[in-house]
């Protein structure tokens, strides 16, 4: 087992403290027998933090962290940008690639969500770029973005967007879950794209609130679905969708249009309670049990 991949698993539940603190502090001399650290007085480099977290040496990865840190730290408008070259990080590590290479991962996206979490560290009005990228059991949960792009990204294991807060828009268009999904009491301010996804396990988005348009058009999902209590105060797309297990709209709110047309329900629906304010289509619906609309 190569250094880095001995160093993560002793020290993955507390990376992101080691980092913030040898980011932050370097030694400087000795005073009555007491370390004496000093700031660091240059600024690292974004084109040489960007080298180091992609490089394939592990001193040479921790540097780019702690550097990354540090440049974070320094000033409020340097957030955005550090955070655009970690999910750079995140996009190039390849896949499956070595032991090191998935430990690395998991610890760019435990770093990642530190920051966009409320609490200590938090980055208000942050924004992601995660197109075509591959993730394992993220977990974006409870976290405060702004704008989210994840379109043809692979999510590997479970994955979590659940109680978290969307402020802008968030595109997931042909992204590949590979197993559940959830986006139970998440909320978008603005709109979801879900085109074309692919969910092969469940989709949980009970209590869902988005304020703009919602589209799933050909989306599939191989299990259950389930919108209970959903409130869509937009236009909502579901034409074309393939529901291969349960499906629930059960109590759903949809205040602008929606569209089941071309739809298919293999599984067992349940639309009890729903309430429709604009038109809805169910044209070339097919249903493979009987509906529950109650």
């Amino acid at each position: 087992m190569s250094l880095l991949s001995r160093w993560l698993t002793a020290t993955s539940g507390v990376l992101t403290v080691a980092a913030v603190t040898w980011g932050r502090r370097r030694l400087s001399s000795r005073h009555d027998g007491v370390e004496v650290v000093a700031p660091r007085t240059e600024l690292p480099v974004l084109s040489d933090i960007r080298a180091g977290l992609g490089a394939a040496q592990a001193e040479a990865r921790l540097a780019g962290l702690r550097d990354w840190v540090e440049y974070s730290g320094r000033a409020a408008e340097h957030r955005q940008p550090a955070l655009d070259v970690l999910c750079e990080a995140l996009r190039d590590l390849p896949w499956p690639g070595t032991e090191v290479d998935q430990r690395w991962r998991m610890v760019l996206q435990a770093t990642l969500s530190a920051h966009l979490r409320p609490g200590p560290g938090f980055w208000l009005g942050s924004d992601l770029d995660l197109r075509d990228t591959t993730l394992v059991d993220f977990d974006l949960s409870q976290c405060r973005v702004r704008d989210a792009l994840f379109t043809g990204t692979r999510f590997l294991g479970d994955t979590r967007f659940d109680e978290s807060t969307f402020l802008g828009e968030v595109d997931a268009s042909g992204a590949f879950f590979g197993r559940h999904v959830l986006f139970t009491q998440s909320v978008f301010a603005r709109g979801l794209g879900l085109r074309g996804t692919t969910v092969c396990g469940n989709g949980e988005f009970s209590h869902l609130h988005a304020a703009g348009a919602v589209s799933l058009r050909g989306a599939r999902f191989s299990g259950r679905a389930d919108f209970s209590c959903a409130r869509f105060g937009g236009d909502v797309d579901c034409s074309g969708v393939r529901f291969g297990g349960r499906a629930l709209f059960r109590r759903a709110w949809f205040a602008g249009a929606s569209s089941f047309a071309g739809a298919w329900f293999r599984g067992r629906e349940d639309f009890v309670d729903a309430a429709f304010g604009g038109d809805s289509s169910f044209e070339n619906t097919r249903f493979g049990h009987r509906i529950h609309a109650d």
